[in-house]
């Protein structure tokens, strides 16, 4: 996917929270609680990812939320940059504190513009050669990592839900899609920081309402 794609996305979001605004419909999520659960593409070193990403948002007041963000992802690659990988793979774990601001909040809709920050993790592992690790579960045996970079990021973005299923007792569920910017700071083992910028689009389900269920 080519970068004006990404800006045809945030048109295509932007356009969705004009129509709901010609149409509102009072709403409070004051406090509130939002899980969205993602399938979301980015690209990482010139290379097309995708992994699974999931947002919690606590909401503070009746059009700000903040909570956590998560993505993991996870691909084999043909080169090794050099640090002596003979089948290597590619991982991306990020982790961040996320603000949201609702610009549209109905019963049926909600888009806000968001930012997010903290850190992540790429990781060069060797396929071809394990090493035990001792976690709570006991050994487990993982590829070894031939080299590890740490970035500090910032995600500015927009995302856009849709009700799918409105029930009485349990949480709404909405249909999510996300568009933002990844900007990596940092000085990596391999390749250069601005490789590991880039765009990120993700779409999946949002479940909203969850205090109201309980």
């Amino acid at each position: 996917m080519k970068p004006h794609y990404f800006f045809f996305s945030i048109f295509f979001l932007s356009f969705f929270s004009i129509k709901a605004q010609q149409n509102p419909q009072s709403f409070s999520g004051d406090k509130d609680l939002a899980i969205d659960l993602m399938i979301f593409h980015s690209p990482i070193l010139n290379r097309n990812f995708v992994g699974f990403a999931a947002d919690a948002k606590y909401y503070v007041a009746p059009n700000w939320g903040t909570g956590f963000s998560f993505s993991i992802a996870n691909k084999r690659i043909s080169t090794d940059y050099g640090v002596g990988s003979v089948e290597p793979d590619l991982s991306y774990v990020g982790i961040g504190w996320l603000n949201q601001w609702d610009v549209v909040q109905s019963e049926s809709t909600r888009v806000g513009f968001n930012v997010n920050n903290g850190l992540a993790i790429v990781n060069l592992r060797d396929l071809s050669e394990t090493e035990v690790v001792w976690d709570e579960f006991g050994p487990s045996e993982v590829p070894v990592s031939r080299a590890r970079s740490f970035f500090y990021v910032v995600e500015p973005g927009i995302t856009a839900s849709f009700r799918l299923v409105k029930t009485k007792n349990t949480p709404n569920i909405f249909l999510t899609t996300q568009a933002k910017y990844r900007k990596a700071f940092g000085n990596p083992e391999f390749g250069k920081s601005q490789d590991f910028s880039g765009y990120f689009i993700g779409v999946g389900v949002s479940f909203i309402g969850l205090f109201d269920s309980l």
